[in-house]
């Protein structure tokens, strides 16, 4: 990363200086430096279009904590400072999670057909009611039957708006419903009754009560826990339920999001905000009151409320918001950004790229992976097929291929994993040569022959504390890859290709 950053190369610059306003894909093997060039991008960008990214801010999603961690000094380093960083368990507000569900379930929540799980969920929580309701009128006692239900149903659901903002829809329906019904069972036949009828059960508790049980106001984690409790189609995915409590995982997240864009608001907080707003504007009423009560302030018959309303007082002691760009981005789960920056991209299932696409309206992105690298069942098999669907063919690709990190000896050792990926790929070119790769069985001596005196060191492995997947997007002087043959190939791909120095293979014996 550092020489990289020191010295941009031709190919590089071209990728960073791009006039391309939609999605561009910067593909490469590692160590080519797509994540510098992706930086340098942004920098360039900030820059370039500098009004409007100020106002949205830029979104940089990366595979894991210690990956943000060590690109998020190169932004402030090259002045740039309104950047939200987040995993893809952290594009929710709220949740923030590194849980992974195994590899079938990850394919269930992230392909495409997840959609129609979630939207299934909530209509399912659009109820009829098994016996007819009974409602006491003042005069009658009406029934609120399924065929009334259903027709409140089917016009709240054809009125365009999501699940809670449709409820009062929902709430009329059943009151027009039942005036009619209402109305027979009286008998009696004068101009007013339907409207006294219909205002008698606009405010009757019994109705709004039936209404709220019908038709309830949801949130998305209630709504995807009721699905996992066996609620919502759950025996049709029994994969799904897990009985070691409600701990969201990473593949949970843009579930959330679906659920949260169908649902809508509630209404909770708007209705917090009015009434707080109208105590503010009774106080400050107050404080008027008795400004033109006091003698000191009758001087000419000129009044405190001849100078400033209640309102604009209110206004004037409103509690401000004082948080900076991205950390209020970071809280609007409805914030759009100017540009969005993905890297590790090959891992992302359909559902993260829909939670994406939310927050990138423009399309603005530049999309940083390796498909040989790829390993999420769920994730990215094809560009094309990713942004087809939202931006057809106006996408840019373009191939990075000079190795800038991984000695030539090394990336020998790697191309024998990427081999068994795509027999077809063609590794980068290593720029730089180096030391021989050293195999061993005994880890204690492999670690005490590869640790430098000076540099950054690790141990990969599938059951260490950094594993394959956690060390993607990070570079170390000296390396110890441990057992590689029980890893995938794209994890041993990934793991072969940390070192920019040394590198030690294990292989115990067992």
């Amino acid at each position: 990363m550092r020489d990289i950053v020191a010295t941009i190369q031709a190919e590089q610059d071209e990728v960073i200086r791009l006039d391309h306003p939609g999605v561009l894909v910067v593909e490469g093997g590692p160590g080519t430096g797509k994540t510098a060039v992706a930086l340098h991008r942004v920098a360039y960008l900030l820059y370039a279009r500098r009004e409007r990214l100020s106002r949205q801010g830029v979104l940089v999603v990366g595979p894991n904590p210690a990956f943000l961690r060590y690109i998020g000094d190169v932004l402030p380093s090259l002045g740039e400072t309104d950047v939200v960083f987040a995993t893809p368990g952290e594009l929710f507000p709220g949740v923030r999670t590194s849980r992974e569900d195994s590899p079938e379930v990850q394919v269930l929540k992230g392909g495409p057909g997840a959609v129609e799980l979630v939207a299934a969920a909530v209509a399912d929580r659009q109820e009829l009611p098994a016996e007819p309701i009974p409602v006491e009128l003042e005069d009658v006692t009406v029934e609120l039957t399924a065929s009334i239900a259903e027709r409140a149903r089917e016009r709240a659901r054809g009125s365009g708006l999501r699940h809670n903002e449709a409820r009062e829809v929902f709430h009329a329906g059943l009151v027009d419903g039942l005036v009619g019904p209402a109305v027979a069972l009286i008998g009696e036949d004068w101009p007013e009754l339907a409207d006294d009828v219909r205002r008698e059960l606009r405010g009757h508790p019994g109705v709004r009560a039936a209404a709220d049980r019908l038709w309830p106001a949801l949130t998305p984690r209630g709504l995807l826990a009721s699905f996992y409790e066996g609620r919502c189609l759950v025996a049709g995915h029994p994969e799904l339920f897990r009985a070691d409590g409600w701990a969201w995982t990473v593949s949970d997240v843009p579930l959330l999001d679906e659920a949260a864009e169908l649902l809508g608001t509630d209404g909770a907080a708007e209705r917090v905000a009015r009434a707080e707003r109208a105590r503010a504007v009774e106080y400050a009423r107050g404080v008027l009151e008795v400004l033109d009560a006091d003698e000191v302030f009758q001087r000419d018959e000129l009044r405190a409320v001849d100078l400033v309303d209640a309102e604009w007082l209110a206004d004037r002691h409103e509690a401000r918001d004082h948080r900076d760009l991205a950390e209020r981005a970071a809280a609007d789960r409805e914030w759009t950004y100017g540009h969005v920056v993905v890297d590790e991209a090959q891992e992302l299932s359909a559902m993260d790229w829909r939670v994406l696409m939310r927050r990138s309206p423009n399309r603005s992105m530049t999309v940083v992976g390796d498909l040989a690298q790829r390993d999420a069942e769920a994730g990215v098999r094809d560009w094309g097929e990713v942004f087809g669907p939202y931006v057809r063919d106006r996408w840019a690709h373009r191939v990075l291929t000079v190795n800038y990190r991984t000695p030539a000896e090394i990336m020998a050792v790697a191309a024998e994993a990427l081999a068994e990926i795509d027999p077809d790929a063609v590794p980068p070119t290593s720029v730089r040569r180096g030391e021989e790769p050293l195999f061993r069985t005994d880890l204690a001596r492999a670690i005490e022959e590869t640790r430098l005196s000076e540099g950054t060191f690790a141990v990969i492995g599938v059951d260490g504390p950094l594993t394959p997947r956690r060390s993607k997007g990070l570079e170390f002087d000296a390396v110890v890859v441990v057992d590689p043959h029980l890893m995938t190939p794209a994890d041993r791909y990934v793991a072969l290709t940390r070192a920019t120095r040394r590198l030690c293979v294990v292989r115990r014996p067992g």
